[in-house]
């Protein structure tokens, strides 16, 4: 069993019921934030340290496409080889894409049931939202889901992947077209009908290699036995009996099988469905500065929230935890909440790292 050492876990969250939000402005948009980003960005040869550092407390919005490309290893930091490799890498996707999607394609039963599958979800894609909405999106992220489940068989497209795939699209896309992230919806759609078809292939192309490059180390949470999630999980109740042993025992008494469910649906989307759009692209910067330890860090993001709200779910009986947690007062939290949560989890991250 983990053990805590000279350190005082009340004094890093939440006392009270009912969490309050903490309201500090957020330092992402700073003026001068912003310039140690452009001058990290114009360098030659782009220190990728020195960027992972200043990417995890937030990365300004008009520099984020840039910037999450370069986290991911996706854009190389050698500015003078940059354009190649990009343009590479956007080529073989357009190629997949004329061999999978060409005209007159066969699919056999397994591919007809997964394009549907695909489909589906697509449509179910954060449905208030006119971007996503929007025919000519919907058919761009059918495309790179079903590319993804072709080219990964041994884990193949899974429910989740459409919603992670979708703060890349909007990032990328916005370079283009004029997106409200917080209503997520478009200033003008008719910029998309006008924005040039090559355009939206890149994005696209961008926007699934971003998908590969995030999902690569963490591809055993989706094969059938999902031994990636058995682990996470295991080691979330470890984790979370030695914080706070009385939550732990409360929601494994009340919940059973409840908890492991949710566990999956929160960390298989990445936790994006636990916030609001834009403060899950705030959550992503963070992530993908985290240099492919993203998925360990969701771990104790999930465990601070919880922690947030230990005190109101050890008076709630089985019913009251299942709404709580079905519909969790994350939804509401501004990026100022998110920043404070993931100091919380880096802190707990760290205790526990070493043992």
């Amino acid at each position: 069993m983990l053990s805590i050492q000279k350190v005082n876990i009340a004094t890093l969250y939440n006392r009270n019921e009912e969490y309050k939000s903490c309201n500090r402005e957020t330092d992402r948009e700073d003026r001068s934030k912003i310039q140690k980003f452009k001058e990290i960005l114009h360098q030659n040869i782009i220190p990728i340290n020195e960027l992972l550092h200043l990417a995890w407390s937030g990365v300004p919005s008009e520099l984020r496409s840039t910037v999450w490309r370069l986290l991911l290893k996706y854009q190389s930091p050698n500015r003078d080889a940059n354009f190649a490799i990009i343009e590479r890498k956007r080529n073989m996707y357009f190629e997949m894409c004329d061999i999978y999607f060409a005209k007159n394609q066969q699919y056999d039963d397994r591919e007809k049931k997964i394009l549907k599958q695909i489909s589906e979800d697509v449509k179910r894609t954060i449905p208030d939202s006119s971007v996503f909405r929007n025919p000519q999106i919907q058919t761009l992220l059918e495309r790179i889901l079903f590319i993804w489940n072709i080219r990964n068989p041994a884990c193949g497209y899974v429910q989740g992947m459409n919603d992670i795939v979708t703060p890349f699209l909007i990032v990328f896309l916005s370079d283009y077209v004029d997106i409200d992230t917080t209503k997520l919806q478009f200033t003008n759609e008719k910029q998309l009908d006008h924005l040039d078809q090559r355009l939206i292939k890149q994005v696209e192309a961008d926007s699934y290699w971003c998908l590969c490059k995030l999902l690569e180390t963490v591809l055993d949470n989706y094969t059938n036995s999902q031994p990636g999630l058995v682990r996470f999980y295991n080691k979330f109740k470890e984790i979370l009996s030695a914080l706070d042993k009385k939550l732990y025992e409360h929601l494994t008494t009340s919940l059973s099988m409840e908890l492991y469910a949710f566990i999956f649906k929160w960390s298989t989307c990445m936790l994006l469905r636990m916030f609001q759009f834009e403060v899950g692209l705030r959550l992503f910067d963070t992530l993908l500065a985290e240099e492919q330890n993203y998925f360990e860090l969701c771990l104790f993001i999930i465990i601070s929230i919880l922690m947030k709200f230990s005190l109101k779910i050890q008076k709630l009986q089985y019913d009251e935890i299942m709404i709580l947690l079905e519909k969790l007062p994350t939804r509401e939290w501004s990026e100022s909440d998110l920043s404070l949560c993931l100091s919380e989890a880096y802190a707990y991250q760290r205790i526990f790292s070493k043992k």
